[in-house]
């Protein structure tokens, strides 16, 4: 059961929970909504500090994209899974970003290009770790 939740790629999460707005509202309300105040605060230094909601969820992407990274770094069954359905989102996010008004913001492709470097960064890793367990015999 575990393997199957460590195939799961981690930076679906933040864009489901994009699409799960987006497709319930126009792409004006859409960017209304990205900002939106999240958290906002008085800094020491007496600056005003605030994340938006869009900030908030590019910043969510990014530490996930880490635990991402991470996990690419072992080459087993799992990993292989996870990279695939990581291709699939992608491609499924990149679509969306180009045929839907309401994911074409600088959030969302943000989300997607995560996406792109966490395809990348399993399929580099997975090449470099096969390279080390396969030995070649020159001509």
């Amino acid at each position: 059961m575990l393997g199957i939740l460590r195939a799961i790629p981690l930076l679906v999460f933040p864009a489901l929970l994009y699409a799960a707005v987006a497709m319930t509202m126009p792409h004006e309300a859409v960017r209304a909504s990205l900002d939106q105040t999240f958290v906002a605060f008085n800094l020491p230094s007496g600056a005003f500090f605030e994340v938006t909601r869009g900030h908030a969820m590019t910043m969510l992407a990014a530490g996930l994209l880490f635990i991402e990274v991470i996990k690419s770094t072992q080459a087993n069954t799992a990993s292989l899974v996870e990279n695939g359905l990581a291709f699939v989102a992608f491609t499924g996010s990149f679509i969306m970003f180009l045929l839907n008004p309401s994911f074409g913001t600088i959030e969302f492709a943000l989300i997607m290009v995560m996406m792109l470097i966490d395809f990348m960064a399993g399929f580099i890793v997975m090449v470099v770790s096969s390279r080390r367990d396969v030995s070649y015999n020159p001509v």
